[in-house]
C-alpha cells in the first residue's frame, strides 16, 4: 500500500538534555508512521506497543525531580486540568473500541458456530444466520462513525492546545504528551475505519485524517484486501447462491482469522488502557502534592 494511505503522526521535537527518554520516544513515533501496510492486524497490534512505551516515557517524564520540583502557578495548573479532561475521553475512546471488539468477536464466534453446524450447504436457518451478521454489520458501520466523531473533535482540540516554543519544563511534557494523545487517535480511528470493512477508499475520503470528509460516490469499486471486507462480500455471495461450498469454506477460515486478530487487539488496548489510567494518575499526583 503507498505512502499515502498511511496515517500521518507529528513529529516531536525534545531537548538533547531529556535523551534517553527522548530518544525512545521520537523512535516510537518514526514507528508508528513507518507501519504498513494500513489495516493489517500486525501493524495495530505494534502500533498499540508502541504507543504503551509512549506513554510510560511520559510518566518517566512526569515523575522527573524537575516536574516534581515545579511552581504550580495558574496556568500549569489549568494545563494539567486540559490534559486530565483529554485523558477522560481518551480513556472513553479506548472502552468503546474495546465494548465494539468484544461485540464484534461475539457474532463472529456466533456466525462460525452456525457455518460449522450447516457444514457446505446453507439451508433457511443458515441463511438466517448470515442475515443476523450482515445486519449486526449494518449496525456497526453505523455505531463506527458515531465512536469517530468524539475522536475528530478531540483531536482538533488537541492541536488548537498544543503547547510549543515553551522553556517551562512542565509545558514542554504536557506539548510532548498531547503529541502523543494525537499519535493515539489517530491510530484509534485507523482501527475503527479498518474493522468497518474500508480497506481502499476513493478520494472522498481524507486518508491522512482517516474518517471522511464528504459522502463518497456511490457504485465506486473498492479494494478488498481485509478479513473483514472478504467475510461481507462473501456473505452476500452465499445469499444468492447457497449450494458455493467453497465459499462457505472461505468465510469459516476469514472468521477464524479475524477472531483471533480480534483478541491481539483486545489484549494490545488492554495493556494500553491501564497505561492511559497511569499516565491520568500521574499527572493527579501532580495537582495534588
Amino acid at each position: 500500500m503507498e505512502n499515502s494511505t498511511k496515517p500521518q503522526f507529528r513529529s516531536i521535537s525534545l531537548p538533547s538534555k531529556l535523551t534517553p527518554i527522548s530518544t525512545r520516544i521520537k523512535l516510537n513515533l518514526a514507528n508508528l508512521n513507518t507501519l504498513t501496510p494500513l489495516c493489517s492486524s500486525v501493524s495495530y497490534q505494534t502500533s498499540f506497543v508502541c504507543l504503551v512505551d509512549l506513554y510510560l516515557s511520559v510518566d518517566e517524564l512526569i515523575s522527573s525531580y524537575r516536574i516534581q520540583q515545579v511552581d504550580l502557578q495558574c496556568n500549569n495548573k489549568l494545563l494539567i486540568e486540559d490534559v486530565l479532561v483529554e485523558s477522560t475521553t481518551l480513556l472513553d475512546s479506548c472502552s468503546n473500541l474495546l465494548e465494539f471488539l468484544a461485540l464484534m468477536k461475539k457474532n463472529v464466534r456466533t456466525l462460525q458456530s452456525a457455518l460449522r453446524r450447516k457444514g457446505v450447504a446453507i439451508d433457511a436457518s443458515g441463511e438466517a444466520d448470515i442475515m443476523d451478521y450482515l445486519l449486526y454489520r449494518k449496525k456497526a458501520k453505523k455505531n463506527i462513525m458515531q465512536y469517530l466523531r468524539p475522536l475528530e473533535k478531540m483531536e482538533r482540540e488537541t492541536e488548537a492546545c498544543m503547547v510549543s516554543g515553551e522553556d517551562d519544563h512542565l509545558s514542554m511534557v504536557i506539548g510532548v504528551l498531547r503529541q502523543i494523545v494525537s499519535a493515539t487517535i489517530s491510530v484509534f480511528r485507523g482501527l475503527f475505519f479498518c474493522l468497518s470493512g474500508k480497506s481502499k477508499v476513493d478520494k472522498g475520503f481524507s486518508l491522512s485524517r482517516l474518517v471522511p470528509m464528504s459522502r463518497p460516490a456511490y457504485g465506486k469499486i473498492q479494494e478488498i484486501t481485509t478479513d473483514v471486507d472478504m467475510i461481507d462480500l462473501t456473505l452476500r455471495s452465499l445469499q444468492k447462491n447457497k449450494s458455493k461450498s467453497i465459499d462457505v469454506q472461505m468465510v469459516t477460515e476469514r472468521l477464524l482469522n479475524l477472531d483471533h486478530q480480534i483478541e491481539g487487539y483486545e489484549v494490545e488496548l488492554d495493556s494500553l488502557f491501564r497505561r492511559l489510567i497511569q499516565t491520568r494518575v500521574s499527572l493527579l499526583n501532580i495537582l495534588g502534592k
